[in-house]
């Protein structure tokens, strides 16, 4: 490449998310201590050492507030080492069994302890148990921006009360407040969940009769809580009006609305090619033969000693794993892989450049937990891509906020209705499978705003009231996790997510049924204050919530 060309940015996205697991059960909680383990103190630990040597990330992340609540939970910090101790005695277990059956697994199983025992050192020593803290000095510091999400990822385009989505975005700027020291300039929309305005009605069979009704577009939402981006996958903006967007097709403007005070929404898409190339079984690097093996466990302790070996091979043909072939040694795999990804993106860039005579960007957006934890050589993947880019006079790492403001849109867009999900629809949310979960959720919407519309004015006075009526909008946004939804309709750990539907379905309604004994003047059990103490210490999420979300919207709907 020539020096004296700039062809354009790379925006990396990362999206943080887990569902409220946190003192649930031990499988439930397992979820969110292997993510922190493998994904996000991996993670932070990279961006540190580019930061260090001077390669500044430049990467665009979000931390969803349901997460971030439990990073900074007591329990999460005091569970999180005991599990960490927890793998490094089963480690040395393992050490032990295999001292005079296998040098290599020997070997392996010592790099586990040595792993858990850095990463413990990590998060007390390094981060102070405070990973937000970490994330926040980072972005301080100008390396990184962190964006925020949906409350609890609540999937929009599914909700049946503009209030629900109001709550979600306003809990989401306040909670970002709480623990970033200022307001968030961009927002994940849980499975990047798009609605437009239009006359909408439910989409399950028993409210199938009812007459349509104006539904506000997700985008003044975002606006009215100062909400300046979005991300979408490139099919979605593909499909949007008008069809042939000019310049740079990955990335536009929608008009924030009427009344909204926001002004213009910026959307961006990532490249799904670029993203196919990593996260995709077929075709992915994480499917090479040479990396860990993340299905196949060894005993109690779930450690792993097997490398993919190949992608359609039974689990009882893996071979054993070496870390050198992977991710350490000179040749590693993933130095090749991350030198033909960056290849990747400095070809499409000039492409682009060539062809339009305008500078570009591509992003590519993920799950951040596919960095780590499904993938156990991502974070050096990223480490290695981010260096080389940065070593690239004619292409550079660029946050979202950083390209906006060198590079504003110039193209207004309209977008369908879409997601990132399955054929880019709301199929995985709105299906057959969990029509039973959208009623309760619809049920539980329009209850949560009368008992604001009549109990408001007595919370304000009496604290009984009030401390019922905030538990019950954390029963309803825990609820309205998509996490349930896709769970049912993917048939993953399926039970556990519709026991957590019926759940909170019904710890609402039962916080509901207190609020209006009150208001009646009666008294509440002993039983019934026991129930109420319980879901308060059980779901303690969220002590910025303000009842007033839920009694109306701000700026309503233009008929």
């Amino acid at each position: 490449m020539s020096n004296k060309k700039f062809y354009g940015s790379y925006l990396l996205g990362l999206h943080f998310h887990i569902p409220w697991v946190l003192n649930k059960n031990e499988m439930e909680e397992e979820w969110l201590f292997e993510a922190t383990a493998e994904t996000y103190i991996p993670i932070l630990n990279v961006f540190n050492r580019l930061a260090n040597e001077g390669v500044s990330p430049q990467v665009t992340v979000d931390i969803s507030p349901v997460l971030c609540e439990q990073l900074a939970h007591p329990d999460f910090k005091r569970k999180f080492e005991e599990y960490c101790w927890n793998k490094i005695t089963e480690a040395q277990k393992d050490q032990a069994e295999f001292q005079n059956k296998d040098g290599h697994l020997h070997y392996l199983a010592s790099q586990w302890e040595k792993f858990y025992q850095e990463t413990l050192d990590h998060f007390t020593k390094r981060y102070g148990y405070d990973l937000l803290q970490g994330f926040k000095t980072l972005q301080d510091d100008g390396h990184i921006e962190i964006m925020t999400c949906g409350a609890t990822h609540g999937y929009f385009p599914a909700m049946a009360e503009d209030t629900s989505i109001q709550a979600q975005t306003a809990l989401a700027r306040a909670n970002y407040r709480k623990y970033f020291g200022r307001d968030p300039r961009g927002m994940w929309l849980p499975e990047c969940g798009y609605r437009p305005s239009y006359w909408w009605r439910p989409p399950t069979p028993s409210r199938s009769g009812e007459w349509p009704y104006r539904r506000k577009g997700v985008e003044e939402f975002l606006s009215e809580s100062g909400i300046r981006y979005f991300m979408v996958d490139d099919h979605q903006l593909r499909n949007a009006y008008p069809y042939d967007l000019d310049k740079n097709p990955l990335y536009g403007y929608i008009a924030g609305g009427a009344q909204a005070p926001g002004g213009d929404v910026s959307v961006l898409a990532r490249d799904i090619g670029l993203s196919l190339q990593v996260w995709r079984a077929e075709v992915g690097y994480p499917g090479d033969g040479t990396y860990l093996e993340f299905h196949k466990k060894h005993s109690l302790g779930k450690h792993r000693y097997w490398k993919v070996t190949d992608k359609k091979a039974d689990l009882g043909w893996k071979q054993r794993y070496y870390p050198d072939d992977a991710m350490l040694g000179p040749h590693a795999k993933v130095k090749e892989h991350a030198g033909h990804y960056k290849y990747l993106i400095a070809t499409s860039l000039k492409n682009h450049f060539e062809l339009s005579g305008h500078q570009a960007m591509v992003m590519t957006t993920f799950d951040a937990e596919l960095y780590g934890h499904w993938w156990f050589e991502g974070p050096m993947f990223i480490y290695y891509v981010l260096r080389w880019i940065s070593q690239d006079p004619n292409i550079k790492p660029e946050t979202v906020s950083s390209f906006l403001d060198r590079m504003p849109p110039v193209n207004r867009v309209y977008l369908p209705e879409s997601s990132w999900g399955n054929n880019f629809d709301n199929s995985t949310w709105i299906n057959p499978e969990v029509h039973w979960v959208l009623d309760r959720e619809y049920a539980a919407e329009r209850e949560m705003q009368y008992l604001v519309k009549e109990l408001g004015g007595l919370a304000s006075v009496n604290r009984d009231v009030e401390k019922i009526l905030k538990q019950a909008a954390r029963e309803l946004l825990l609820l309205q996790a998509s996490d349930w939804k896709f769970m049912i309709t993917n048939w993953s750990a399926r039970d556990l997510a519709e026991k957590r539907v019926v759940e909170h379905h019904s710890d609402f309604f039962r916080l509901a049924a207190a609020a209006w004994c009150l208001h009646q003047g009666k008294e509440l059990s002993q039983e019934e204050r026991e129930f109420i103490d319980s879901c308060c210490t059980r779901d303690n999420l969220f002590p910025e919530i303000d009842l007033s979300w839920y009694e109306g919207l701000r700026y309503p709907a233009v008929c």
